[in-house]
């Protein structure tokens, strides 16, 4: 009976023959997964070599024949790569659309002052764990590597979950604003 870590050792072996263990043959096909990601510069290279791997294991695990185990797990990678290419765009299309929206709604009076209270009031509105969060993340001394571990996310997720915590700011700072100015 062929276990699913005997069908992921079955696809190692086919993309990496020359290596003598499985341990060598993974830690190969990561370490070309990262320099592929790397090149293309890919923000968080290891954790997308990590994605790769998993839909890798996750098709060996279902059984299905690969004629060219190299070549799929190119295109998985390649899949991977242009994924993560448009979630960054659209991450970048929606930091500059609240920007945008953050400029159109300010005052024409003073568009350079800040409410400091209203900031105040909506940093307390947050969770605990969402300012700990932030405030690990913009700390001088803070390793994000090391955050997102311990948050057990990629760097990427990481960045995401930033990114929803920083338009939950600027939601409520508008709404706060708003309501000072009418």
């Amino acid at each position: 009976m062929t276990t699913n870590d005997d069908l992921f050792e079955q696809f190692l072996i086919r993309c990496e023959p020359e290596m003598s263990s499985s341990a060598e043959r993974h830690w190969r096909l990561r370490t070309k997964l990262i320099k592929f990601f790397g090149c293309r510069r890919c923000e968080d290279p290891e954790g997308l070599a990590d994605e790769t791997i998993g839909r890798l294991v996750t098709i060996a695990y279902a059984g299905e024949i690969l004629h060219n185990p190299s070549g799929f797990a190119l295109g998985t990678a390649l899949n991977v790569y242009r994924e993560n290419v448009r979630r960054s765009a659209r991450l970048k299309q929606l930091d500059a659309d609240a920007e945008a929206a953050i400029e159109k709604q300010r005052p024409t009076a003073a568009p350079d002052q800040f409410d400091d209270e209203c900031a105040e009031l909506c940093l307390q509105t947050l969770t605990h764990d969402k300012r700990l969060l932030l405030e690990q993340y913009y700390s001088e001394a803070g390793d994000r590597d090391e955050l997102a571990r311990r948050v057990v996310v990629s760097l990427a997720g990481l960045r995401t979950k930033i990114h929803r915590v920083k338009a939950e700011l600027r939601k409520c700072y508008r709404e706060c604003t708003r309501g000072r100015s009418n």
